[in-house]
């Protein structure tokens, strides 16, 4: 990717990650790259143009270190290597995190218009699929499993200790982004996963 483009494209996620596509200025975007406003707009054409590209930037970078796991692994093992990829990827972008929130509380207004984060995703669900079948196959994961609940247990608690970071702290004096905290995190989800799932 071009590096101007790669700049933009970062400042801009911390910014509609933090203020969301309505509180978020092109002025304070500009600000933070090595470009200007005029080559913002020139790049990506209005806010909302950017904020699509934003979007299926976020998606794809927090892809960028995923790895499928490999056949060679039983279900279980895969099933908890996918959740610690995933609880990895989203810990080390919080921002993609906020994002999402962001554009949920919009109704997936752009996600509906971008049919590569939808593929995106879908590919990730056809491997826990794949992991469920073999599991069910070879008594190691429950009959009465489904792939998507599945899908959305690991997903959900791998972005919540993200998204609930400053309750936490508040409430609790907890912050689940410490070495320590962040690796109990990972474990524990992980574990109940395999509990969840295992036969």
């Amino acid at each position: 990717m071009d590096p101007v483009k790669r700049n933009i494209l970062e400042v801009a996620l911390a910014e509609f990650a933090n203020f969301g596509l309505e509180g978020s200025r092109i002025e304070s975007i500009a600000a933070g790259t090595h470009t200007s406003k005029r080559m913002i707009y020139y790049h990506f054409g209005s806010k909302e143009g950017l904020y699509a590209a934003v979007l299926e930037f976020a998606y794809r970078i927090v892809r960028e270190d995923h790895i499928d796991p490999p056949d060679d692994l039983s279900p279980l093992q895969a099933l908890t290597q996918l959740a610690g990829y995933a609880f990895d990827n989203f810990s080390k972008y919080p921002d993609f995190i906020r994002l999402s929130l962001q554009e949920n509380l919009q109704g997936a207004r752009f996600l509906k218009e971008s049919p590569s984060i939808v593929q995106m995703n879908r590919a990730t669900f056809a491997v826990v699929q794949d992991i469920v079948q073999r599991g069910q196959g070879d008594g190691s994961i429950r009959q009465d499993i489904e792939p998507m609940n599945v899908y959305i247990n690991f997903i959900g608690l791998c972005h919540y200790h993200i998204s609930s970071r400053h309750n936490y702290q508040v409430l609790f004096d907890y912050d689940t982004s410490t070495p320590a905290n962040s690796q109990s995190r990972r474990t524990s989800i992980c574990d109940a996963i395999v509990r969840y799932v295992r036969a």
